[in-house]
């Protein structure tokens, strides 16, 4: 066991704002997952952890204008 690195390790976690040591855990808590279930998750599951993850990520206000999502817009002048 490598006493000198966990305990550089716990410094280092200290030093963390709240939102970096939210994520450090969410990551922990995904390793440990992965790490616990060597079965293939069911669809169950993987719809739980996409939701969570859904959760998770950051909202976006910024809406395209329905110009901007048009075909001739997207691909310019290519293939005319």
């Amino acid at each position: 066991m490598n006493v000198q690195l966990v305990d550089s390790l716990v410094e280092i976690v200290l030093k963390l704002t709240p939102e970096e040591k939210q994520l450090f855990q969410e990551r922990l808590s995904y390793q440990d997952f992965n790490v616990q279930s060597n079965k293939p998750l069911t669809p169950e599951e993987r719809l739980k952890l996409w939701q969570e993850w859904i959760e998770k990520a950051p909202q976006s206000s910024v809406n395209l204008p329905d110009e901007a999502l048009r075909r001739e817009n997207i691909y310019d002048d290519r293939g005319t």
